[in-house]
């Protein structure tokens, strides 16, 4: 035991002092080897990589002092920062979100290794289901080696590994953040920046002469469903139930919110996805944040149901989408129908894709996926995945339902109630074909923008859980 104690002395001594050393050392080395390979072969992207990778070194060195600083930035880099090296292909792996990402797990994982602080994994009841997730995820990807059907083939590797990729990184995103936002502060932080930078969006979908310098900023990829699903949770949740908020701020969050629903209604009301999971969002904040709404709400809720059954609002929300709808029908019958051949481990990463033009739809032998993410998650890694993502998820709402009203009013409880509102809209987006976990020959790594986002705010849920079982680290609320 001594010997253990010894050595965990040391491994910290090596990480507050020679380690740090070393490793900025090596990481400014590495730049100057690519500075001198530019220099003998002179090329552009070389040249691009040459600055990423200084940019990388600063980024580094900032970062190995206060790591959830990283988390601040993924946000910036999410919706603002372009792809260095293209939209598409190795562009989009190694898109500036994805590097930052990588660079804050990997310098979390090594504090993790050498107990530190910041690398202490904390107690939560749905960090079991995520490794699990994660283990199953690297399982199916050895599986998808196998070709299940001789006259198609398999994914090309690079579409497995980026499939892969895409399940880890969400979880790893989903980690980080439940784990580094040590503070109520940096959470608070991360909430404002990402509403901030929303509502200069917003602010440009409404004024034309605004948007025309403003839209072009936003990257591909970055304000798909999931991004509207969390903008309308967490400003209507601050809103509504955020009562140490000032008034001013109060007026100025409910016009966000007002705003953001009349560009989603009225500039693009065919695309659903754009309104109906934040408006299914709004419901369940409204449910849980307001006791006497609860049953009135679920009249409504039913009534709606009921309705939509019959075929009345059913035809309001298709808005003349009715071919689409039925085209992702028949799709979704035949990805079920080609995974029956594995139904437990699925048809490993990417794989289904080559796998379609065997079964015809609607007459055609093409190559579609089911723009469904439950669906994909089923192809991919099987009905042992799909039960367990399941798992985390409904671990990540009991963990939030346990803490409504429990933790103080003001930000922490009005965060609680939008992250469960988050979490239902984006539980329907997936069903429309919004990706949760982007698929590849989709919306791609590009997707993982917005994607990233909802991971991001949900393991922040879990931060407050933790935050809040450790007063010491708990500052004022507002």
């Amino acid at each position: 035991m001594y010997r253990r104690l010894i050595q965990n002395r040391l491994f910290q001594g090596m990480w507050s002092s020679h380690y740090q050393k070393w490793l900025q050392y090596a990481i400014i080395g590495g730049v100057f080897l690519l500075s001198l390979l530019v220099a003998f072969r002179p090329s552009s992207r070389l040249t691009l990589l040459v600055v990423g990778a200084l940019a990388m070194v600063v980024v580094s060195i900032i970062l190995i002092r206060n790591i959830v600083i990283g988390l601040l930035g993924i946000i910036l880099a999410c919706l603002l920062i372009p792809n260095f090296l293209g939209s598409g292909g190795l562009g989009a792996t190694l898109s500036p979100p994805i590097l930052l990402l990588v660079l804050v797990i990997g310098l979390w994982a090594l504090k993790l290794v050498t107990r530190q602080r910041e690398g202490v994994l904390v107690r939560s009841r749905t960090t079991l289901p995520a490794i699990v997730f994660i283990l199953v995820s690297l399982v199916t990807f050895l599986n998808g080696q196998v070709n299940y059907y001789v006259l198609a083939q398999l994914a090309p590797l690079p579409a497995q590994v980026g499939g892969l990729a895409v399940f880890i990184f969400s979880i790893a995103a989903f980690l980080a953040a439940a784990n580094l936002f040590d503070k109520l502060k940096w959470l608070k932080i991360f909430t404002w920046l990402f509403i901030i930078i929303s509502a200069v969006y917003i602010f440009g979908r409404l004024v034309a002469q605004a948007g025309t310098f403003i839209l072009p900023l936003y990257q591909y990829g970055s304000v798909t469903s999931i991004f509207w699903i969390w903008l309308v949770a967490i400003s209507s949740s601050q809103v509504f139930f955020n009562n140490h908020l000032d008034r001013r701020w109060r007026w100025a969050l409910a016009g966000i919110l007002v705003a953001t629903f009349y560009v989603a209604l009225s500039q693009a009301y065919n695309w659903k996805s754009g309104w109906l999971p934040p408006l299914v969002a709004l419901f369940v904040i409204l449910w849980i944040g307001i006791p006497r709404f609860r049953i009135p709400g679920l009249v409504i809720a039913g009534v709606a149901i009921l309705l939509f059954s019959f075929g009345k609002i059913g035809n309001v929300i298709a808005g003349g989408e009715d071919y689409s709808i039925m085209t992702r029908e028949v799709a979704w019958r035949i990805v079920l129908e080609i995974t029956k051949v594995n139904p437990i481990l699925g048809l490993g990463m990417s794989n289904y894709y080559w796998y379609t033009p065997l079964f015809p739809i609607l007459g055609y032998y093409v190559q579609f996926n089911s723009h469904n993410n439950y669906i994909d998650i089923i192809a991919q890694t099987g009905l042992l995945g799909l039960v367990v993502f399941m798992w985390f998820v409904f671990k990540v709402g009991r963990v939030g339902w346990n803490l409504v009203g429990k933790v103080p009013h003001g930000f922490s409880n009005a965060y609680v109630i939008g992250a469960l509102g988050g979490l239902a809209g984006t539980i329907v987006a997936g069903m429309l074909g919004d990706w949760i976990i982007p698929f590849i020959y989709n919306v791609g790594m590009q997707g993982f923008r917005a994607s990233l986002l909802g991971w991001l705010f949900l393991g922040g849920l879990v931060a407050l859980e933790n935050i809040y079982r450790n007063p010491g680290t708990i500052d004022l609320e507002g």
